[in-house]
């Protein structure tokens, strides 16, 4: 969507705001043991190619944990169980272009042994990459996503 100015920009991102009614996000931070290994799955924003872990909005309709399946499948194709606990919350942004962003707070739920799709929604819009968890905190560029991740390196999967 283009805008005339920059007021209609920030009228356009208060409606979505308010919209929402919320300034917070739900995530799903897929985790699998391989040849005794930890390993998370990481996409890209489909912005500037972050490395990030699939998120979105809450929905009246949905629980957090169906949120965190939703958009683990939506954006990177994974599917499994949900760990139905919060794992992690941390603060982050939401950033509608450089430099513009509202803080949110991210719900982390770990996404447990998920398979892959060959299709899915957002399929060719991100590249998706299993890495060790060591691999994958030398990636994120979030501060709050990685101290998540050192966390789930720390404690290790639930049971």
């Amino acid at each position: 969507m283009e805008y005339k100015s920059i007021r209609d920009w920030f009228s356009g991102a208060a409606q979505m705001f308010s919209a929402r009614n919320s300034a917070l996000q739900i995530s799903a931070l897929p985790c699998r043991t391989r040849k005794g290994s930890l390993e998370v799955c990481l996409i890209t924003s489909r912005g500037g190619g972050r490395w990030i872990i699939p998120k979105g909005w809450p929905e009246s309709d949905l629980s957090h944990v169906e949120i965190a399946a939703q958009e683990a499948w939506e954006e990177a194709g994974l599917t499994g169980p949900v760990h139905p606990e919060l794992y992690a919350s941390y603060a982050s942004s939401k950033q509608f272009e450089p430099g513009v962003g509202i803080p949110v707070r991210m719900d982390v739920y770990l996404l447990m042994n998920p398979e892959q799709a060959k299709k899915f929604p957002e399929l060719g819009q991100r590249k998706i990459k299993w890495l060790t968890i060591d691999e994958a905190i030398e990636r994120v560029d979030e501060g709050g996503l990685r101290d998540v991740l050192i966390r789930l390196k720390t404690d290790g999967l639930p049971t």
